[in-house]
């Protein structure tokens, strides 16, 4: 809405204070797994795509535009939501270029069984990425990852240790997400999470104004108009 009105972001807090609207911050991401990695991490391949905005003065940054427009990737990670009977756990896959969420899956656990459901429901629905990026989480360094992209012929992709902002694109979309779904502690179980974790996704892919796009993920996505190949082939047995 502060795009379309053409506020500044001081004007938007300011106007957001007088309201009396908060906004919620979610806390970091909480990790208590003891998973161990079935597969070595492969090395970041996104960063090729990314240019120093000055060589001479590295420090400045990097332009990550041809990342998004170029390298036909896709992002993965997962957080935690804890509410009042419990802790689940949401993982989610987004398409770098368009920013839409493609699939996500919500569960009791964080295993490499819930990433990799999310993983496969996005394969069936859309063309395939040249590049699946994530964070080095064992739930993504798993044989059934690894086997999942070298059947598509998807390049696995992974940020490098103690380096959060090599998945920044989806960290803040989780971010987003997790800000749409409100206090957590309203949500009384699993049923009234879900509903509101599928109302929080709809709305961020569907309304929700991406800075950077200028626009919802899905009517950016609309602009590219890529032809959607689905892979219904793939998963059905042989012989059926």
């Amino acid at each position: 809405m502060a795009l379309y009105l053409g506020w500044s972001e001081n004007k938007t807090r300011r106007i957001r204070r007088l309201a009396q609207i908060e906004v919620v911050r979610p806390r970091k991401k909480y990790r208590n797994y003891s998973g161990k990695a079935e597969i070595g991490a492969p090395d970041n391949h996104l960063h090729t795509y990314a240019l120093f905005k000055d060589t001479g003065r590295p420090q400045d940054g990097m332009d990550y535009s041809p990342m998004t427009q170029e390298a036909n990737a896709w992002v993965q990670d997962f957080t935690y939501l804890r509410i009042r009977s419990g802790m689940f756990y949401l993982a989610l896959v987004m398409d770098l270029t368009t920013r839409e969420i493609l699939s996500w899956k919500l569960g009791t656990n964080h295993s490499s069984s819930l990433t990799h459901i999310a993983l496969i429901q996005a394969l069936r629905t859309n063309p395939k990425p040249s590049i699946l990026h994530s964070d080095r989480g064992s739930e993504y360094l798993s044989e059934r990852h690894a086997t999942t992209c070298q059947r598509f012929g998807i390049t696995l992709s992974a940020s490098k240790p103690g380096s959060p902002w090599q998945n920044g694109f989806m960290e803040r979309c989780i971010k987003s997400v997790k800000e749409e779904l409100g206090p957590l502690a309203n949500y009384q179980d699993i049923d009234e999470l879900y509903i509101g974790v599928t109302n929080a996704i709809a709305y961020y892919n569907n309304d929700r104004i991406h800075t950077a796009l200028r626009m919802s993920p899905r009517d950016y996505a609309r602009t590219l108009r890529k032809p959607r190949k689905y892979l219904k082939g793939v998963f059905e047995k042989v012989g059926a």
